[in-house]
């Protein structure tokens, strides 16, 4: 029953961490922030932050993806997704399906829905898959609806002279409300819509639909990673892929069968998955392989011998592997375990199947075969890693083009593989800005191998105002692996190495 219990601490320094983003020492964001009330197409995608007062943040990353953070509000909402000339039905557009991941976390009222608009009859709809403190509407349901293999409790509401999109107005709210609530999944919005036409609750031509992340007079955050939106048969799919050969955070999947599995803390400010049982499976969608990966590798946690199938595209697809973990003492020590798979390419669903209770940070696969030596001599870009060690690091642009890395804390480290030193190397430069003063240090092979250097790196001014910065390293030839280690929050352009 241990590894049952949710670490509280963890996930109160969790959210502690995502409060100092509206710090000015934060490292700079990946994606186009925006504060205040403002709508616009980024990335294919509608969005709009709306607020009527307070302090939010709204983060927009690739295709439908973004991130948001609220606190001391009366109501705000964040949301990604598509809008409409209100001239067609939603039977006229054709099926419209949105897949999603989140990483939520409210603190008080909140919901986590697809959300949008009609016109004609003038309606307001929401489909709740999670919620804070409050489970909404308030209402007596008219009745229940099955949909994606889950249940909703379906409501009728009316608003008198309240805002709308086209100003004050009386209007009806459809809502269902799912009955326990995920994350993840695929919310199939035409079968809600029909189930509701068929409880008398007639819908209008479309405005919008979105994923949309609410607060109302309360504190939050949510990480929205996954967002797809189908619409109709002709309209090639919006896609979103993740890389083999880059960390994939456990708790960002898209669906399982498990009715018991949750989201742990980790111990290390980061977040995986527990309350696994055996016969679990747990779905990771459009995972891109591209020439070939050969191993897998997994942070793990657990007081049995347990193991996780490796599986492509279902839970019966191909068996890449089977890795077999032993207990590695306790529910909250984890270790990082790798097995071989069979050669697998292009884009697919990877499916972990599980015998039985583990805890999962994250894994990553490793290539078939090692990637050409990459010049030691000349700059290597620091989002070229072939792995990572840190939940919350990400790539975002720069303002004059390029990428850099950031969101880095304390212990976060990045591997870059095969590096060729030739005959040796006696410095390192790397391209940084910070607002305090932190340290890089230069390892090889691992984040406890042998220590070459460290760059000590002071403020650069802000976390947008990039320095070069140099440091002695031992002597270093032939090919190598080298892992950056960080202290504290840098961002970090890139990094060349001098003979």
């Amino acid at each position: 029953m241990k590894r049952r219990i949710r670490k509280m601490a963890a996930v109160i320094l969790s959210l502690s961490l995502a409060i100092m983003i509206f710090l000015p020492s934060t490292p700079a964001f990946a994606g186009q922030m925006i504060y205040n009330n403002e709508t616009g197409i980024h990335g294919g995608y509608n969005y709009e932050l709306w607020k009527d007062y307070g302090n939010t943040m709204m983060e927009l990353n690739d295709g439908g993806t973004f991130s948001c953070q609220w606190s001391n509000i009366g109501n705000a909402l964040f949301r990604k997704g598509r809008k409409f000339n209100s001239d067609k039905t939603h039977q006229e557009l054709g099926e419209i399906t949105v897949e999603y991941g989140c990483q939520y976390n409210p603190q008080g009222n909140s919901y986590l829905c697809v959300y949008g608009w009609t016109r004609y009859p003038l309606v307001e709809y929401y489909i709740v898959d999670s919620w804070g403190s409050w489970r909404p509407p308030g209402a007596t349901p008219k009745g229940t609806i099955t949909v994606d293999g889950g249940t909703y409790d379906v409501y009728e509401t009316t608003r008198v002279n309240q805002p709308s999109i086209d100003g004050t107005a009386t209007f009806q709210q459809y809502w269902s409300v799912r009955t326990s609530k995920r994350t993840s999944g695929t919310i199939s919005v035409s079968e809600h819509f029909r189930q509701w036409e068929r409880m008398g609750m007639q819908m209008g031509k479309m405005y919008e639909v979105a994923l949309t992340v609410e607060g109302y007079q309360s504190s939050g955050s949510a990480n929205v990673y996954m967002n797809d939106i189908r619409i109709g048969s002709s309209q090639p799919p919006i896609t979103t892929t993740r890389s083999a050969f880059s960390t994939i955070e456990a708790e960002q999947y898209n669906s399982t069968n498990s009715s018991t599995l949750q989201v742990i803390g980790t111990g290390n400010n980061g977040s995986g998955i527990g309350y696994i049982e055996n016969g679990n499976t747990v779905t990771y969608s459009n995972i891109d392989f591209g020439s070939g990966a050969a191993g897998f590798s997994a942070t793990v946690a657990t007081e049995v011998n347990t193991s996780i199938q490796i599986r492509s595209d279902s839970a019966t697809g191909t068996l890449l592997g089977t890795l077999n973990v032993g207990s590695t003492g306790s529910w909250n020590t984890y270790q990082t375990m790798s097995t071989n798979i069979s050669n697998i390419t292009g884009v697919h669903d990877i499916v972990l199947v599980f015998s039985g209770p583990v805890n999962v940070d994250n894994f990553i696969f490793s290539r078939s075969t090692p990637e050409n030596p990459r010049d030691a001599y000349s700059n290597i870009q620091a989002e070229d890693y072939d792995s990572r060690y840190g939940p919350n690091l990400q790539t975002f642009s720069l303002p004059g083009g390029g990428s850099a890395i950031g969101y880095i804390e304390n212990g976060y480290s990045t591997t870059y593989n095969n590096i060729d030193f030739g005959d040796g190397a006696v410095s390192v430069t790397a391209r940084v800005a910070t607002q305090i003063a932190t340290t890089i240090q230069v390892r090889l092979g691992s984040a406890s191998g042998t220590l070459l250097g460290t760059i000590n790196v002071g403020s650069t001014g802000s976390f947008d105002t990039y320095m070069n910065v140099s440091a002695a390293i031992s002597n270093t030839t032939g090919v190598k692996d080298i892992v950056l280690v960080f202290s504290g929050p840098v961002n970090v352009d890139w990094f060349v190495f001098s003979k």
